[in-house]
C-alpha cells in the first residue's frame, strides 16, 4: 500500500497508543508513525475539521486527535470538493462528513487504500469505494506484522491497547483479526 486516504476514526485509533499511559511508543511500535512514514497519506479537510473538534475535549480521544494534528507535516490535506472530478457537495451516503469526504477523495485520487474504522458501515463504505482496498486499523496492524514491521504479539498488544478506548471489545471484525495473530 503506497497511497492512502484516511478518515477520522482510523487516524484517532492509530494515535491512541501514544495517548494511552499504559503503552510506550518510545520502546514499542507507534502505528500512526508507521502509517505516516510508510506511505503517502491524504486527509480530507473535513477529517481535519473533525480532528480539531475532537482535540477540544479532555480525554484520550482528544489527546489522540491532537497527536494526529501535530503530525500534519507527514500527510497532505485536500478538499475533495475543490477538484474538477468530484461533486460540488458531498453526496448523501448516510455517513458522517469525514467518512463521505474520504470516499469521494479516495475515488478521485485512485489511491491504494481507504483507512477507516467505521465498523458498522464497512459494507456501505466498501460498496462506495471504487478501486481502493478498505483497510480497518486492526487489519492494518495485522498486515504490519505479516510484512515484518512488527511481531504478531506487538500487533496483538496494539489492538488490545486500542480496543477499550474505541469500544472494540465485542466487535466481531476485531475478534476475527485477533484470532489470526
Amino acid at each position: 500500500m503506497e497511497t492512502v486516504v484516511a478518515d477520522t476514526c482510523a487516524l484517532v485509533s492509530l494515535a491512541i497508543p501514544k495517548s494511552d499511559t499504559g503503552y510506550d511508543t518510545a520502546s514499542e511500535p507507534d502505528p500512526l508513525q508507521y502509517l505516516l512514514t510508510g506511505c503517502e497519506v491524504t486527509v480530507p479537510v473535513q477529517v481535519k475539521a473533525e480532528l480539531r473538534k475532537m482535540a477540544g475535549y479532555d480525554d484520550v480521544h482528544a489527546a489522540a486527535a491532537t497527536n494526529v494534528l501535530a503530525a500534519s507535516e507527514h500527510y497532505r490535506v485536500t478538499d475533495p470538493l475543490d477538484r474538477d472530478d468530484t461533486p460540488e457537495s458531498l453526496p448523501a451516503y448516510g455517513l458522517d462528513r469525514g467518512e463521505t469526504a474520504a470516499i469521494v477523495l479516495a475515488n478521485a485520487l485512485g489511491v491504494d487504500a481507504v483507512l477507516t474504522d467505521e465498523f458498522n458501515q464497512l459494507s456501505r463504505i466498501h460498496a462506495l469505494t471504487e478501486n481502493a482496498t478498505l483497510v480497518p486499523t486492526p487489519r492494518l496492524l495485522r498486515d504490519y506484522a505479516r510484512v515484518g514491521h512488527m511481531r504478531e504479539e506487538q500487533a496483538r498488544r496494539l489492538v488490545e491497547t486500542i480496543a477499550p478506548h474505541r469500544s472494540w471489545g465485542a466487535n466481531s471484525y476485531v475478534q476475527a483479526v485477533l484470532a489470526t495473530l
